[in-house]
């Protein structure tokens, strides 16, 4: 078992504009894994409706009702969750973690995040960059678009989105910067440690 680390590229106001260099970075892989996670956690009965629309598989997981492992109803699918806005706070904050494919509900997904914390999160590998000497590293590459937040585990607060790309255990400057410069930005910051 081993982590990644991560390296912040960009930070956007625009959540659109930071999913826009994401799917760049993505596309730069040589190869990408067929799956992508997504987590956001949902404030709002706007937000989880919005959600539930994009996402109509999910399981919403309540954060606001003790774990009772005799009693599931703090888990709820989507065409099970309350139609009111009043049922619907007693319950929120809602947190929604899915796999789903890459070519999927990913930009719906994006669409209806609030102001809750939320990641994507697509596996994959960097090419060779022979030029600078950089070779493929088949373990823990991966893009990161961190949504309200400046941290990986959404865990700091923020009122902008960040760009990380998660390289091998060892770190990966040049990596790193050769990445940031194909969306013409900079590494922002020194590593931290990954997933």
């Amino acid at each position: 078992m081993g982590n990644s680390m991560a390296y912040r590229l960009c930070r956007e106001s625009d959540g659109a504009e930071l999913w826009a260099q994401a799917r760049r970075l993505c596309a730069l892989m040589s190869e990408g894994e067929p799956l992508v996670d997504l987590v956001a956690e949902l404030q709002t009965p706007e937000d989880v409706w919005r959600m539930a629309e994009a996402l109509p598989e999910a399981r919403f997981h309540s954060q606001a009702l003790p774990f009772d492992d005799r009693e599931w109803s703090h888990v709820y699918r989507a065409d099970a969750l309350p139609s009111s806005a009043h049922e619907m706070q007693i319950l929120l904050p809602f947190r929604v973690e899915e796999e789903v494919p890459a070519e999927g509900p990913v930009d719906a997904f994006v669409r209806a995040l609030g102001y809750g914390p939320a990641s994507v999160y697509r596996g994959g590998y960097w090419p060779d960059v022979p030029e600078l000497g950089i070779e493929a590293y088949p373990k823990y590459e991966a893009v990161q678009a961190v949504f309200n937040s400046d941290a990986l585990d959404g865990e700091e607060p923020a009122g902008h989105h960040t760009l990380f790309v998660h390289l091998s255990k060892w770190g990966d400057l040049p990596r790193a910067e050769w990445l940031a410069g194909q969306l013409g930005t900079r590494v922002v910051g020194g590593a931290v440690a990954g997933r």
